[in-house]
């Protein structure tokens, strides 16, 4: 069965509409390509789309089958990455934060291929809070006081409300393409 342009609008909306409205600065989403027609000509339709709002998209993984794509509002993620404690946790991994987001974007890349898994720090680049990237890794994914979009480790009532904001935002964009508004539409620039 091939997914079309709907699908992937569906599964953009479920796992990514927080991003695509400009509350988080990205989205990291796993498409299997073969269940796509042709996934990168798709992927190349929408592209213009993205762009126009501000949305960058960058490989972070490929295989012959699945694509792990980093959808980022530049601006955003850069504003993310002059935090000085979110430089802190990127050099200790070896990240080159002085050559500015594009280089710290292959190196995530690099990082991927060489550990054959998630480097933790990809938290960062999702928006996530310096103390729970740091928390999870150092208790190795245990010992959180909550769990959602991600595990927390501190200001879990902060965190609380902004997973109900996430989801309300999720909900409210699903059901919004359910209704035939257009995904383009739905996009927002920020």
């Amino acid at each position: 069965m091939d997914l079309g342009r709907e699908s992937f609008e569906q599964l953009m909306g479920f796992h990514a509409a927080p991003m695509l409205v400009g509350l988080r600065p990205a989205s990291l989403l796993s498409f299997r390509k073969d269940k796509f027609a042709d996934f990168d000509a798709l992927l190349e339709d929408y592209r213009p789309c993205f762009s126009c709002k501000g949305i960058e998209i960058f490989p972070v993984a490929q295989g012959e089958v699945y694509v792990l794509l980093l959808f980022y509002r530049a601006e955003l993620l850069k504003q993310q990455f002059q935090d000085e404690a979110v430089q802190k946790v990127l050099r200790q991994y070896g990240y080159p934060c002085e050559e500015g987001l594009t280089a710290c974007l292959h190196y995530l890349q690099l990082r991927m291929r060489l550990k054959k898994s998630f480097p933790h720090e990809i938290g960062l680049f999702l928006g996530y809070p310096v103390a729970d990237v740091v928390g999870f890794i150092t208790h190795k994914g245990q010992d959180f006081c909550y769990s959602g979009y991600w595990k927390v480790y501190a200001n879990e009532e902060e965190t609380r409300a902004l997973f109900d904001c996430y989801a309300h935002c999720t909900e409210e964009f699903c059901a919004k393409l359910e209704a035939g508004c257009s995904f383009p539409e739905l996009v927002r620039a920020v």
